[in-house]
């Protein structure tokens, strides 16, 4: 599954700093390009226990696409901006809540309120565009158009409409930015990062209120960290007061906010994390691995991973009996193991 995370906000709000040092690319290694894109494997110990266990030729774990979009600012996001903002899957917008002696002073709730401002006439754009020029839309889609007419002509985030799978569907080909999930990143300053500082609670409080994830993310200190050799990151973490790495706190609240999940297919040949939608079905997750397997899926054996973990192999789990076989409608769970049986 292609995800893809679009990195975007005000100039000056840190977005560059944080793509880079959650992707470990250089300034240098995307400079001159009209869009940095970095591919990042999504963290998960549940991947490299099963490596450990299986020694297989290869260990891939699942891939997150993050790209650094074009910020907004004082002349507002050109043509080409909207355009390259369009092709994520989610955006992360990221707003400003440190202090820096060459910009004015620190207004999170200004900024974001701007931001989204320029995303949303963007879109009003599109829309009275839309509902003007095409005389044969059908009438589903007209009557979406102009139910997204009013909150953006209004300026009211709040006011766009929850739309449905079936809905968005109808509405992919315009990639309007409103009804896009999106995640609010407080960019806090080093001193704050115990616990955000007042900044960032007056950004989660007006994103509670939203029903927009929020969380608080140093770009300088995640910068430190990337630079730090894999072994040394643990004890930095652990002088600052760090659990989690920005990565996998927002690896995390991504795949809750987009309703995804991980299963596993493991061997001699190779051990891999997939992705698939939460409530996916066993041919439906086959297919992201193929669509060989999809199209001629049998069956499935599944175990899920702490039962494996305490049969320790899968000849184990046979003898227990705790390796079971599923057909087309098992839906797949969380940390499944699966091994897909198929025929075309």
């Amino acid at each position: 599954m292609a995800l893809s995370i679009g990195i975007t906000g005000l100039s000056q709000a840190g977005k560059s700093t944080l793509f880079r040092s959650l992707t470990c690319v250089s300034e240098a290694d995307v400079s001159g390009r009209k869009q940095p894109l970095a591919r990042v494997g999504v963290p998960d110990a549940r991947l490299w226990k099963l490596s450990e266990i299986f020694k297989p030729k290869k260990t891939t774990p699942a891939t997150v696409d993050f790209l650094d979009m074009p910020g907004g600012g004082s002349s507002g996001l050109g043509s080409q901006a909207v355009a390259e903002i369009r092709t994520s899957t989610l955006l992360l917008e990221v707003v400003r809540c440190f202090a820096h002696p060459y910009l004015e002073g620190i207004d999170p709730l200004a900024d974001l309120d701007s931001f989204e401002t320029e995303l949303m006439l963007a879109d009003l754009k599109v829309v009275e565009g839309k509902l003007e020029r095409a005389k044969k839309l059908a009438p589903q889609e007209r009557a979406l158009l102009e139910a997204l007419y009013k909150p953006l002509e209004e300026g009211d985030i709040q006011g766009v409409p929850e739309l449905n799978e079936e809905e968005k569907k109808l509405l992919s080909g315009l990639g309007l930015l409103c009804i896009k999930p999106r995640i609010v990143v407080a960019n806090i300053s080093e001193d704050d990062i115990t616990d955000g500082g007042s900044f960032f609670r007056q950004v989660e409080e007006v994103c509670q209120k939203k029903s927009t994830p929020c969380l608080a993310i140093s770009a300088d200190i995640e910068s430190q960290l990337a630079d730090l050799a894999p072994e040394d990151r643990p004890e930095f973490m652990a002088d600052l007061g760090i659990k989690e790495s920005g990565l996998d706190r927002l690896i995390t609240i991504c795949y809750k906010k987009l309703g995804l999940q991980t299963f596993f297919t493991a061997g001699e040949d190779e051990c891999r994390a997939w992705t698939t939608k939460v409530g996916a079905k066993a041919p439906e997750a086959a297919g992201e691995i193929h669509t060989d397997l999809q199209r001629g899926f049998i069956r499935a054996e599944v175990i899920d991973y702490p039962t494996f973990m305490k049969c320790g192999t899968l000849n184990v789990a046979k003898e227990k009996g705790l390796l079971r076989v599923e057909g087309k409608e098992y839906v797949v769970k969380d940390g499944d193991i699966l091994n897909i049986r198929f025929n075309v």
